[in-house]
């Protein structure tokens, strides 16, 4: 079973479970120690669910049924603001280190958390003009060079949240050479004459993703560090970022290697400067903790900790880089983050360092300017100008998870700089549940607790707040609570489009709210739609429909003959369209619904293709079939949107042999389908199977 299948079933499962509480152990670090038995790793200062984000997981913060604020418009202020507290020498870092460290891992080996919360600032009126548009349809953004000086043909881009704000994928194309990435390597694929051909593979292992730009490929990849110590094993990841130059697709040629130690949260591009967002977690090396029979840590423990820690220099804390050329030789090492460019909130969120690096794809990774806090780190959402870090911290005494917010702004020198954080209450969903609009940051969060003192029970509900950005901090403007209370529903996709905010909850029904947000300092829903199921990703159409992609919630797929044996809660692939012309009354105009599996794009946005050139909607899907297996599909779904409903126009199959299809892209009248083992290319006039290319 391939590794999209497999999550499809898990999914499947999960809703018809109707969403089963989280685990209550969400530990996930970047843990870079245990340099030998006696060494201690410090955590990550939060726990995270995973989301997926193509083939990585950069184990980000997935909601679950957790949190809740008193229901309504106006629910109480949670919002945290944590001003900024920048360092000023190397000294003071390391002080900052050993002052928190101690009574923080300690508590942390006792499984609890440190409580921190703060008043929320006032609302600040704004008068930014509105900087950003809707997210890219696809539609052939040009992204530089052609091989050999061709013209470059008209071609689809990465699904991205932001227009003009590209982000890292597994398959890129500039309309003339496909870079796609299968069995975690890089293969360069030349289009000669329509037909492919696997022109190189990069010698690059464990590959997440790779942006293209111009001549230029950024490779994204990771290693396990092993220790020269015998019997030692595992010390820690460190985040790989390898540039190259294809011009010569056959001979390409690498140009620099830059090492990190920790992991890639994310990256964002924004025409040729990237934004790399890594997060690393110290060690300290010291014995590891013994406990006492009452679940305590024994004295001599702590005294073990405490002195570890007061021998320490700043170099035990911050992050490392190595940067090599071409050749493999070291060029530079040292410091990722200067001491004056670090800085960390008013209030303690752990030992984690989270960077930001920005650099031109045209250099060799040496114009680097990095700016770093000292902060937990998980997933990531970005405009032009501003990257936001978001981290989710799951409390272990039973008090409401809450996630914290870190701003960071990069000018036009590609220089960046720390602004500010604040907090929100639960967790997020992914990226998409940030969105940036004429300064102010929405954030949707599930947010749950336990209430009762006689016969507990959890209390689930969808949450927005705005914030601002004030004398370094992110404060709270207003808050709206309530979205899914009454069923205790927790969020399942998130859309913010300028001015408006969708949200969908789910447990058992599938509720559509729709959010005014054109003040900020009082947001409220305006709109809503019950229909069973759920969507997991929404994408708009136009300026009045909105395609959801999600599962139908049905009892019986439709596939299954009315004899057929039916699990309580089945569900089917199902895309649905809405009219939001009307935001006081969105309507479901029209579904298509398959059998029982997932839509990738359900999990993974940049899966979903939108080719608006010929208002295409193009879903990696796959389906199981019925009960014996018969319909069973792995391919694209084609269908077209207009205000008469869905349609669709054909269904492209991909063989057993090449596994789940990931992704697909458009160039000129062909759709390409990349699976877990190979490119397949169809016409998009007869839909027939026109190339296909082996890859791993």
């Amino acid at each position: 079973m391939s590794d999209f299948d497999s999550r499809a079933r898990r999914a499947a499962d999960a809703v018809r479970d109707q969403i089963a509480d989280n685990s209550s152990d969400h530990e996930k670090g970047i843990q870079r120690a245990q340099r030998s038995p006696g060494r201690v790793a410090i955590p990550s200062a939060v726990a995270a669910a995973a989301v997926l984000i193509a083939g990585l997981v950069v184990a980000l913060p997935r909601v679950g049924d957790s949190g809740a604020l008193s229901g309504g418009e106006g629910g109480a202020a949670f919002a945290m603001a944590g001003a900024l507290q920048p360092f000023d020498t190397c000294d003071n870092v390391l002080q900052y280190f050993k002052d928190q460290a101690p009574d923080y891992l300690i508590e942390r080996a006792r499984g609890g958390t440190i409580s921190t919360t703060t008043e929320a600032g006032a609302p600040v009126p704004r008068t930014d003009e509105p900087k950003q548009g809707r997210a890219n349809d696809s539609a052939g953004a040009e992204s530089g060079g052609t091989e050999s000086g061709g013209t470059q043909r008209e071609h689809s881009t990465t699904n991205v949240q932001e227009a003009g704000v590209d982000e890292p994928d597994i398959v890129k194309t500039d309309g003339n050479r496909i870079v796609a990435v299968a069995q975690a390597r890089v293969h360069l694929v030349g289009l000669d004459g329509g037909k492919m051909t696997l022109r190189k593979t990069l010698p690059d292992t464990m590959v997440r993703n790779v942006f293209l730009s111009g001549q230029r490929v950024l490779v994204f990849s990771g290693q396990a560090v092993q220790n020269s110590e015998p019997g030692s094993g595992w010390e820690g990841q460190q985040a790989v970022l390898r540039m190259y130059d294809i011009s010569d697709l056959s001979d390409p040629q690498q140009i620099a290697t830059l090492t990190i130690t920790g992991n890639v949260l994310d990256a964002r591009l924004v025409g040729t400067q990237v934004r790399v967002v890594t997060a690393s977690s110290p060690d300290v090396d010291a014995p590891s903790p013994v406990y006492t029979p009452d679940g305590g840590i024994a004295q001599k423990s702590k005294d073990e900790l405490r002195a570890a820690i007061a021998k320490t220099k700043v170099d035990d804390w911050i992050p490392t880089y190595t940067l090599q050329d071409g050749a493999g030789v070291d060029v530079n090492k040292g410091r990722l983050v200067d001491c004056a460019n670090l800085a960390h909130p008013e209030t303690f969120s752990g030992l984690d360092t989270v960077a930001v690096s920005s650099f031109d794809m045209g250099s060799a990774l040496q114009s680097r300017k990095t700016v770093g806090v000292i902060a937990g780190g998980q997933q990531i959402y970005a405009t032009d100008k501003s990257t936001y870090v978001s981290t989710t911290d799951w409390s272990r005494d039973g008090s409401p998870a809450k996630t914290s917010l870190h701003k960071f702004s990069t000018g036009p020198s590609a220089a960046t700089t720390y602004k500010g954080s604040g907090e929100v209450p639960g967790t997020l969903l992914n990226q998409y549940a940030m969105s940036e609009y004429n300064g102010v940051l929405r954030v949707a969060s599930t947010v749950s607790e336990r209430r009762g003192w006689v016969s507990s029970r959890e209390v689930t509900e969808g949450v927005v707040t705005t914030l601002d950005e004030e004398g370094g901090a992110l404060r709270q403007l207003g808050q709206v609570g309530g979205l899914g209370r009454q069923d205790n529903e927790s969020i399942r996709a998130v859309r913010f489009i300028e001015e408006r905010g969708y949200v969908v909850t789910f447990r058992q029904t599938d509720p559509l709210y729709v959010l005014d947000l054109r003040n900020a300092a009082a947001p409220k829903v305006v709109g809503q739609l019950k229909i069973p199921g759920y969507s997991g990703y929404l994408h708009p159409i136009g300026a009045n429909l909105l395609l959801g992609v999600g599962q139908s919630g049905l009892d019986r797929t439709i596939d299954n003959p009315p004899s057929a044996p039916v699990r309580g809660g089945q569900i089917g692939v199902q895309f649905s369209l809405f009219d939001i012309s009307d935001p006081s009354s969105p309507r479901r105009i029209d579904t298509q619904t398959y059998g029982g599996g997932a839509a990738a794009a359900e999990f993974d946005p940049k899966a979903f293709l939108y080719w608006q050139p010929r208002n295409l909607i193009i879903a990696p899907t796959n389906v199981h079939g019925d009960y014996r297996g018969r319909g069973a599909f792995s391919g694209l779904v084609l269908l077209r949107a207009d205000a008469d409903g869905l349609t669709e126009l054909g269904r492209l199959a991909t063989t057993e042999a090449d596994g789940a299809v990931n992704r697909s892209l458009v160039i000129g009248d062909i759709v390409y389908m990349l699976s877990d083992n190979a490119l397949q290319a169809n016409s998009l006039n007869t839909h027939r199977e026109v190339d296909r290319l082996t890859l791993g």
